[in-house]
């Protein structure tokens, strides 16, 4: 019988925390039972209620989110091997450049945090997107043994975990967050002629609405990033196509009532994950 389970952490594929079973010679513990446990004990302050884009890092104790680990490996060879892994998984130099999940893409270089928890009958996927401050600094000296201690600095981009696995729909309706939390839509308008300059779509649940005032023109689309605040015309940023009067609605816990009108020539596509507080 096992002492007890602990939660693996997979940073981007880079390395994963609390693994003991794919490499028994070498791995990386957190040094408490799960990873929020350490984001509760560095919030200084609650978290931010309004949409948009929340660096909710700038929360933390002295902005860091700082979670406490330990190398352990059977070798010197192996120890020295862990560290380097451990360096390169956080660096951020090396992080920014990713093609999916860098500086230059929408994801601002947040990298996807993923674990997996049980709560009570429900098993769930979760992720969070983290940015790495700093290369962890572990100490070289051979004398130190084959027990390390060492820390990640990181941010979290907003205050919610979600679930790993977007939820789709096709043109409006209902859409479920199943989660106990707010969270942000992506919403994709294709034109397949010239749109109304009057586009509205609407989350009539929290009776708030997006105004689209450009018209889109035959083969154009649009993508709405309501966490972001992005607007998106064929992939090149252009909020000026949305009205100072939007609201960059959110769906609430449950149902959520998405409808639109003036819809001449647009259809509709909806993405969203399911979210909890951190």
């Amino acid at each position: 019988m096992t002492e007890f389970s602990r939660i693996t952490y997979n940073y981007n594929n880079r390395i994963i925390l609390n693994d003991v079973t794919t490499d028994t010679a070498k791995y990386v513990l957190l040094n408490t039972p799960n990873i929020t446990d350490t984001l509760i004990i560095n919030t200084e302050e609650v978290k931010p209620e309004e949409p948009g884009i929340i660096d909710y890092g700038a929360k933390l104790g002295k902005g860091q989110w700082a979670v406490p680990v330990t190398l352990f490996a059977t070798t010197l060879a192996g120890i020295s091997s862990l560290i380097q892994t451990l360096k390169q998984a956080f660096n951020p130099d090396l992080l920014e450049l990713d093609s999916t999940y860098g500086e230059t893409t929408s994801y601002l270089g947040y990298h996807p945090l993923d674990w997996t928890e049980t709560v009570g009958s429900d098993t769930r996927n979760f992720r969070i997107y983290a940015k790495s401050q700093e290369i962890p600094q572990v100490s070289m000296d051979t004398y130190s043994g084959l027990i390390r201690k060492s820390s990640i600095k990181l941010k979290v981009a907003d205050p919610r975990k979600y679930l790993q696995t977007a939820t789709t729909m096709s043109g409006t309706g209902t859409a479920n967050n199943a989660g106990t939390y707010t969270t942000p839509m992506k919403i994709t308008v294709t034109a397949s002629g010239a749109t109304s300059t009057s586009l509205t779509i609407t989350n009539s649940t929290t009776s708030k609405s997006i105004y689209v005032t450009t018209a889109l023109a035959n083969n154009d689309t649009l993508v709405i990033d309501t966490g972001l605040h992005s607007v998106k015309l064929n992939g090149v940023e252009k909020r000026s196509m949305l009205s100072g009067s939007t609201d960059w609605w959110l769906l609430n816990p449950g149902n959520n009532t998405i409808a639109a009108t003036n819809t001449t020539n647009a259809t509709f596509s909806f993405e969203w994950r399911s979210a909890w507080p951190l």
